[in-house]
């Protein structure tokens, strides 16, 4: 069955591809399908992150669920997750943080760095600096490494944020898989061998390839992810999110998935 959504509480997110509309109702937060199957990528990274190191780091991480919603007059593809704010919360972005700590020009600072590692440095320093949160290196090398995983090429400075709690800060739970496993199909074809496709991806926020942007943030803040998921996993994670989509993509899809997973596996871990 369907999910109606009958508020006008309606965002449009805007990112490096467009804009994803989102909906906030009865404590869960609700997404729609934009380019291809966003929700299935959440959906599936969430599950998977379960096996993960990320919470015994100290860290948390949103978990998401497919949907099925009743919008514009038909019914639509998409994720939900619970609203993780607390009473008197608020998300605070990178790039607001730093837009409103450093100034306008933060962003000429950051390309005038002699090198990759020495943007992430300054970029995590900075965020030390105004927040008080002393392990964000270490949280912003464990984001790339989950994004080079995922293959997430979204992870603009406006995906990586902080909750501010009064006058004090705290790590956000991450979020926002949704650009990852190759899910926008327009600008990634069903019908490309998808080891093709991984080769044109390009990391955010540093604008290079995955594995230069983690060895850079590594080289300072040193590995973060262990993973403990095999591909019979990936298998199960899929299971459920699977059924949601046409029956004749299924196929394609699940190996689409397990090629990005186990490929960029190998690259992270190797």
């Amino acid at each position: 069955m369907a999910i109606k959504l009958v508020t006008d509480d309606r965002i449009a997110e805007t990112s490096s591809k467009g804009n994803q509309e989102k909906w906030r109702e009865h404590g869960r937060w609700y997404k729609l399908d934009l380019f291809g199957y966003e929700g299935l990528a959440e959906t599936v990274t969430s599950a998977l992150l379960a096996g993960t190191n990320v919470e015994d780091l100290g860290f948390r991480y949103v978990t998401y669920r497919m949907e099925k919603l009743d919008v514009h007059r038909r019914v639509r593809l998409g994720c939900s997750s619970a609203d993780f704010l607390e009473p008197g919360d608020a998300i605070l972005t990178v790039a607001d943080l730093l837009r409103k700590g450093i100034g306008p020009e933060w962003q000429s600072v950051v390309k005038k760095q002699p090198n990759l590692a020495a943007k992430v440095r300054w970029i995590a320093e900075r965020v030390t600096e105004l927040t008080g949160l002393k392990r964000f290196g270490a949280y912003l090398a464990l984001l790339f490494e989950m994004d080079m995983l995922f293959c997430n090429e979204d992870r603009h400075l406006n995906n990586i944020a902080v909750l501010r709690r009064g006058e004090s800060f705290d790590y956000c739970p991450i979020f926002d898989f949704g650009a990852g496993l190759l899910s926008n199909i327009r600008d990634y074809p069903m019908d490309v061998e998808p080891k093709g496709l991984l080769g044109q991806l390009r990391a955010k926020p540093m604008d290079c390839t995955f594995t230069r942007q983690v060895r850079a943030a590594q080289a300072i803040y040193g590995p973060q992810l262990r993973c403990n998921f095999a591909e019979k996993e990936i298998i199960a994670a899929l299971e459920e999110p699977l059924t949601y989509y046409a029956q004749r993509d299924v196929p394609y899809l699940q190996d689409r998935v397990l090629c990005c997973i186990t490929t960029q596996r190998k690259k992270l871990f190797d």
